[in-house]
């Protein structure tokens, strides 16, 4: 994902999971790459003074140095950043979501307790009363449990409340369908979205969690 932007200068968070990751983490300087974007939809910035969160799993990182810069530029006075991994090691450098004039509350928490709180990083929502905007991204099983919590307190119907999600994709495009996700429609009637289209980043009340758990590979992300 990007992470940063700076004039031509375009940073990209990535972890090496796959063939394709590999290929892009061997890549020397003055490589060249060829590349088509922004796809699919991004995250809503608020352009209000209120409380922003940013909740974060492991690489799913990535979005949120850049989202916390254009929130900041939009009048965003108050941002906090939750900020878990598995372990010490994994945990993106807090002072990363810290660049220039873009300062911003980062709490941390890891799976093994070797940094931060010991415990998931939705345990720390507790930092984050009453947000304006909530905005999430990481392992599948991270942002429904996440969506779950914010709904218990009626989060979802009144904040903007969104997940930035993954699902294997061949074209990007929505030709191929290989990143169809189960959505629930207004009506609560059971539909599918496309990750690389509708998304990436879709609303946490239109996803079908459950579904999205029963799918072979759901765990990708």
């Amino acid at each position: 994902s990007v992470a940063w932007t700076d004039g031509d200068l375009c940073t990209f968070v990535l972890d090496e999971v796959g063939v394709g990751t590999r290929l892009l983490a061997a890549m020397q300087p003055d490589a060249e790459l060829d590349a088509l974007g922004p796809l699919g939809a991004g995250f809503t910035v608020v352009h209000e003074e209120g409380h922003a969160v940013c909740v974060c799993g492991g690489v799913g990182c990535a979005p949120f140095p850049l989202l916390v810069r254009e929130l900041r530029r939009a009048g965003v006075a108050d941002i906090t950043v939750l900020n878990g991994a598995a372990s010490a090691a994994k945990l993106y450098p807090a002072e990363r979501f810290q660049r220039g004039d873009t300062a911003v509350h980062v709490a941390e928490a890891t799976d093994d307790g070797s940094r931060g709180r010991h415990g998931r990083v939705t345990d720390l929502l507790d930092l984050a009363p009453a947000p304006a905007a909530v905005y999430a991204c990481g392992p599948n099983a991270m942002l429904a449990s996440l969506a779950a919590a914010l709904d218990s307190i009626g989060l979802t119907r009144d904040t903007v409340a969104e997940a930035s999600l993954e699902a294997p994709m061949g074209c990007g495009f929505g030709t191929c369908l290989g990143c169809a996700l189960p959505v629930r429609r207004a009506d609560d009637e059971a539909a599918w979205a496309l990750c690389c289209t509708d998304g990436p980043v879709m609303r946490m009340r239109d996803v079908d969690w459950h579904e999205l758990s029963l799918l072979p590979g759901a765990d990708v992300a």
